[in-house]
């Protein structure tokens, strides 16, 4: 074969790959192989690929990359990749790189944002068995990568599976966690996964989600219509072809500071909800099409946003913010126009009839103690673990539980509940 034919077929690969190579409807190929021994998998090591996107990040880098360094018993790559910082963030990569040749430094020199800095690393580079995306200011406990690798070998319909993470403000708060070798487990259906999705919350922190690459190739890279979900957008893509795995393990310590994207999105009067819709919307439609009950998670997934902008409203209003209450109030009213009828819709209009001052008054206090629509706080875990009516429970190595008490739902990491 030419050169040139060679370069051309690399290249419709590639494409195939970002788009996505698989037609609506069908499964992914994650589950053909035949299942592995438990004593063949702890012979085993798996290989990992870790994309480490980098922007202004130069004083959590080395901590970030270092953690991926020192896990044991899986063979691991890094691709740190610089998206045009104006910190110090290439110095510090390249001395990481020359420090051990398992690091690579890739330099933008146009900024490419979140989603296009990640598939230049989870679609372009990762050939390893599974990857990780991991963000510069988050890091690994010890054990993580072979805890996760371990129920997906055993799992081969398994695309991702994620764990607790623990959520920090600076390294203080990084306090040791045991790198437990047993271990328990749930393989949560794609349906299931989905479903919790419409009817409360996506429930991963991203530092903890390990994908299978062919998966991930199968259906394509990160997409750059929501950047502020995209990460959820892609494990919902997953769960429509293939099974998700929750790990009862904390599995990394996941950053939380004012330079978040999150942080930034969370901190507005209507949240992230708009864009969680469209997100949801988006998969159901380009790829849950064939999946019997997608028509009454649509259903779902728009009241349960509409609720949800029903009690940011009332926030608003409470703190006199009446531009964005209302902003809440309309969107509530164009994801499901029933919410007029409501009582969430109903006290956020008191609210603003009352007028934030009196409401505070009422409320026992002359300040409104306003909080993120977040479900993160600082030194607490956060992770949806299924309940048992959600998914199979077991235990690693590979036994069932035999009288261990597993954790239910809720985890110790809860989110506020919209009121």
């Amino acid at each position: 074969m030419s050169r040139s034919r060679l370069e051309a077929c690399v290249c419709w690969r590639r494409c195939c790959i970002r788009f996505g190579g698989q037609k609506a409807g069908q499964r992914l190929r994650v589950g053909t192989q035949p299942p592995t021994s438990a004593t063949k998998i702890s012979n085993m090591r798996p290989s990992i690929d870790v994309v480490v996107p980098c922007y202004n990040y130069a004083h959590y880098l080395e901590n970030c990359v270092q953690s991926v360094l020192s896990q044991e018993d899986v063979d691991v790559r890094v691709l740190i990749i610089d998206d045009v910082s104006k910190d110090n963030s290439v110095e510090v990569a390249e001395r990481l790189a020359a420090a051990d040749s398992r690091v690579s430094v890739l330099k933008h020199t146009v900024n490419k944002g979140l989603v296009g800095t990640a598939n230049d690393g989870v679609i372009d580079w990762a050939t390893a068995k599974y990857t990780l995306l991991l963000s510069a200011d988050d890091a690994l406990t010890q054990g993580a990568l072979r805890r996760a690798a371990s129920v997906m070998d055993a799992h081969p319909d398994v695309a991702v599976a994620y764990g607790m993470a623990l959520v920090i403000s600076d390294n203080t708060d990084m306090t040791p966690v045991d790198d437990a070798r047993v271990f328990d487990y749930k393989i949560i259906s794609g349906n299931d996964f989905i479903e919790r999705a419409c009817t409360s919350w996506c429930g991963v922190a991203s530092p903890t989600a390990l994908i299978r690459t062919s998966a991930q190739h199968e259906v394509g890279g990160l997409d750059p219509r929501f950047p502020q979900t995209c990460d959820m957008e892609i494990w919902l893509r997953l769960a429509t072809r293939a099974n998700v795995a929750a790990l009862s393990t904390t599995q990394a310590y996941y950053r939380r500071h004012d330079a978040n994207m999150s942080s930034i999105t969370t901190d507005q009067p209507l949240s992230d909800l708009r864009e969680q819709l469209e997100t949801v919307v988006a998969v159901l439609t380009d790829w849950g099409k064939n999946l019997a009950s997608t028509p009454r998670w649509l259903d779902v997934i728009h009241k349960r946003v509409a609720v949800q902008a029903c009690w940011k409203a009332g926030l608003a209003f409470q703190n006199d913010n009446v531009s964005g209450g209302m902003t809440c109030l309309e969107f509530a009213k164009t994801a499901s126009p029933a919410i007029t009828k409501s009582a969430p819709w109903m006290r956020a209009q008191a609210k603003r009839l009352l007028g934030g001052k009196l409401v505070r008054l009422m409320r026992g206090g002359t300040v409104s103690s306003t909080h993120s629509f977040t479900p993160f706080y600082r030194g607490k875990l956060f992770g949806w673990w299924p309940t048992e009516s959600a998914a199979r429970s077991m235990t690693l190595p590979h036994q069932p539980p035999a009288g261990r008490q597993a954790v239910e739902e809720p985890f110790p990491a809860q989110r506020r509940s919209a009121r």
